[in-house]
């Protein structure tokens, strides 16, 4: 489980240009990124049904909006410490 989010991420953050140097709050575009990936997740990988998924992916995205400047900072942390997922994930399950 620890991989299949490790890898999530990952694909996040390459891509994005990491190297950008300005601080940018989170968009709309950036959050239906994140909630359709967690979606995707929570339904493949989790087996959870529809109405599961936009709960956990709901509930994930809160916590993540709140705890990251946003999704360039998300990526970047969550790939230097994997263990970051778990903090939502039995949160939000």
């Amino acid at each position: 489980m620890r991989k299949i989010i490790l890898i999530t991420f990952c694909f996040l953050c390459f891509s994005c240009n990491i190297n950008q140097k300005k601080s940018i709050k989170w968009s709309d575009t950036d959050q239906d990124e994140v909630f359709e990936e967690c979606i995707e997740f929570a339904m493949e990988i989790d087996k959870m049904d529809s109405e599961q998924a936009n709960k956990y992916c709901y509930c994930t995205l809160d916590i993540i909006l709140e705890k990251f400047e946003n999704k360039q900072v998300a990526e970047e942390q969550i790939a230097e410490d994997p263990s970051l997922g778990y903090t939502w994930y039995e949160g939000c399950k």
